[in-house]
């Protein structure tokens, strides 16, 4: 693939992954789903502007570039700890999942874990540093996205199994 054909299919995955989020906002009732995936959607928008951005540079004749990962994302840690944070608060309003609201995020982590592999095939494949350091950035988004939605679906499944995973508990002999 060209890195325009790489760019247009990334374009793609992106575009196609924010519709999802965007329409499966409607078909969950948990709020921590409805926020994961807005937040999501919110991202998805930003990689898609980085993607046209950099395309843009290459159809005028100059070489890639992008604005490295400066105000693009947080942290996974500060990613978690709002989303669930808030979660915790409201945690009489958690809803115990509907199939369909799993469904939707499982779906949701098989298009991440699609877009991951994509990225990280690609950027095995080209030899321009600059797309490759910008694909190997957004397989890393996609990675991060997948373990947001497996903290989800774990959490809205069993909250207090999560909770206990998470909060490591020591246990002291006696």
């Amino acid at each position: 693939m060209t890195v325009e054909e790489v760019l247009e299919e990334a374009l793609k995955l992106e575009e196609d992954g924010r519709k999802f989020y965007l329409d499966g906002m409607n078909r969950v009732k948990n709020g921590l789903s409805k926020e994961t995936l807005n937040r999501l959607a919110d991202e998805e928008f930003i990689h898609m502007e980085r993607i046209r951005e950099g395309y843009e540079r290459i159809q005028e004749g100059k070489s890639f570039a992008w604005d490295s990962r400066n105000n693009i994302r947080k942290s996974s840690r500060e990613f978690f700890e709002n989303v669930f944070t808030e979660a915790q608060k409201n945690k009489e309003e958690l809803v115990t999942p509907a199939s369909e609201e799993t469904d939707v995020l499982q779906t949701a982590m098989d298009l991440e874990s699609k877009a991951h592999r994509f990225y990280l095939d690609q950027a095995k494949a080209t030899s321009d540093e600059k797309v490759k350091e910008f694909l190997d950035f957004l397989a890393s988004e996609e990675y991060r996205h997948y373990n947001l939605l497996y903290n989800t679906l774990e959490y809205i499944s069993n909250p207090t199994e999560w909770n206990y995973r998470e909060e490591k508990p020591i246990f002291e002999g006696g």
